[in-house]
């Protein structure tokens, strides 16, 4: 999932481990612990898009590299405290500066560019940001306060690394519960565990957790109070992602129901959550020749679901079956993908288990213009795929549409039919 809830998760953690001994630095080290497996991302700068796609959510996602790297995590941390770095003026200098700089970077991007550019933020936003700010320069004012942290002798390498191993370990479990997935049981096979319940980013999942974090971060170490408002916060997650799997038993009865309606011939389907939300659901079935595309929302009155049928066209990439690039997007999408022709001879490899941008228009005259594409090219006896974010104006509309617009549309289609 994003960051924001992988850096919650991963800090709620690190309280229920060692947050009666550490306090808020269980939340902070929890919080860099959760962070670590998506340090993979840095393969991006320095591979092309279809390695980089293949190592995000690979080793550093498995549960072989949580548990072979929480020991070393955990010893790493019990030295900067047994060594007393925590105490030194130039440490507590940069941590300051870091904070700043990220608080100030939110403010600016906020608050003082909209108002540079004559946009005024809503006082929702400017709520939020002064509020953190508040919050920012109470924290720097206790952290200077604290001359000097025991934590070195109260805290053992070994709870260290029970703290980095359960805040390493379930990130990979929540995001096993995406679409994307992860490969949770590297490197004894790179099968991807994707249970398609909750989609990548969730605003209802994560800001209730995130808030019931920060109550808790502002209690007194070890209080039954801050282990309450911890704990009400993964109880809230947790009852939220229930809710979601129960959705996804009634989408799949749904789209079960609607297929044999259509008297589709499927072979098999998948469906998920559209962005942002758990009421929206996209879905994919195919069969020998073509694929079977519908949207369905748990407020939907209609008792089907409408399906447009998307051409399989695998045949295009048939002289490049063979070629490393290929394999690992068939791979990687599961077989659930599309190929494409452009007017110009471009070739688009179309992953259809995210969606498509324009889907909920349900409109037939349109093209679907996917969501997750990559564009194959073969100029000058060189081949090279790259992912593409590239949309048309033509599949949305004559004038293109702003990303506000298209979340209006998908609230407006989740709202029911």
């Amino acid at each position: 999932m994003d960051s924001l809830t992988q850096i919650t998760l991963g800090a709620a953690v690190g309280e229920v481990v060692l947050g009666k001994k550490a306090g808020n630095r269980a939340m902070i080290w929890g919080a860099v612990a959760g962070t670590i497996p998506d340090l993979d991302i840095i393969a991006n700068f320095f591979t092309g898009d279809i390695h980089a796609l293949a190592i995000h959510r690979g080793f550093s996602h498995s549960i072989t590299f949580a548990v072979m790297m929480a020991p070393i995590f955990g010893w790493l941390v019990y030295q900067f405290y047994q060594r007393q770095i925590d105490r030194s003026e130039v440490y507590k200098g940069v941590v300051t500066a870091i904070v700043a700089s990220l608080y100030l970077a939110i403010l600016g991007s906020t608050i003082i560019s909209p108002i540079i550019s004559g946009e005024m933020p809503s006082l929702v936003t400017a709520g939020i940001v002064i509020g953190l700010g508040v919050l920012t320069m109470r924290w720097l004012w206790k952290y200077y306060r604290t001359e000097w942290s025991d934590i070195g002798q109260r805290i053992t390498w070994r709870e260290w690394s029970w703290l980095f191993f359960w805040s390493v370990f379930t990130h990979p479990l929540l995001d096993s519960l995406t679409a994307f997935g992860t490969q949770l049981f590297l490197p004894f096979t790179n099968y991807r565990v994707a249970l398609n319940v909750i989609s990548v980013a969730d605003p209802l999942y994560t800001f209730p957790f995130l808030i019931c974090l920060i109550i808790a971060s502002m209690m007194t170490r070890g209080s039954n109070r801050r282990a309450i408002a911890n704990w009400a916060g993964i109880a809230l997650s947790s009852l939220y992602m229930l809710w979601c799997v129960n959705n996804k038993f009634k989408v799949n009865r749904v789209f079960e129901a609607s297929l044999q309606h259509a008297e589709i011939p499927y072979t098999r389907y998948t469906n998920g959550p559209v962005i942002f939300n758990n009421v929206l659901w996209n879905g994919t079935a195919e069969t020998e020749d073509a694929f079977y595309m519908g949207m369905y929302s748990i407020n939907d009155k209609r008792p089907y679901i409408k399906f447009r049928k998307v051409p399989k066209n695998h045949d295009l990439i048939a002289k490049y079956e063979d070629t490393y690039e290929i394999k690992t997007l068939r791979w990687f999408s599961n077989g659930f993908f599309n190929v494409e022709e452009k007017s110009d001879g471009q070739l688009v490899f179309n992953d259809l288990r995210y969606g498509s941008a324009n889907a909920a228009v349900e409109e037939d005259d349109k093209p679907l213009e996917f969501v997750f594409k990559f564009d194959i090219a073969d100029k000058d006896g060189k081949f090279e795929v790259t992912e593409s974010r590239e949309m048309r104006e033509e599949a949305l509309d004559n004038e293109g549409e702003s990303m506000a617009e298209m979340l209006q549309t998908i609230w407006k289609r989740a709202e029911g039919i």
